[in-house]
């Protein structure tokens, strides 16, 4: 198992996840683990636990 941040964000930290297939999200970071972003999207009335390839996505930090 592979566990890392992303250009030094912390867990908890709110985010942006845009990708070229239209995903334009926020949410908190929780990880990084082989090659997936780990986090949880808020932008709806429930919370979801969210898993996204890092490949072909834009993360950054709000």
């Amino acid at each position: 198992m592979n566990n890392q941040t992303l250009n030094g964000l912390d867990e908890g930290d709110r985010i942006r996840v845009i990708s070229a297939g239209g995903l334009n999200d926020t949410g908190r970071f929780i990880r990084v683990q082989d090659n997936f972003l780990i986090w949880v999207r808020d932008d709806g009335a429930t919370p979801d636990l969210t898993i996204t390839s890092l490949f072909g996505i834009s993360v950054s930090k709000l």
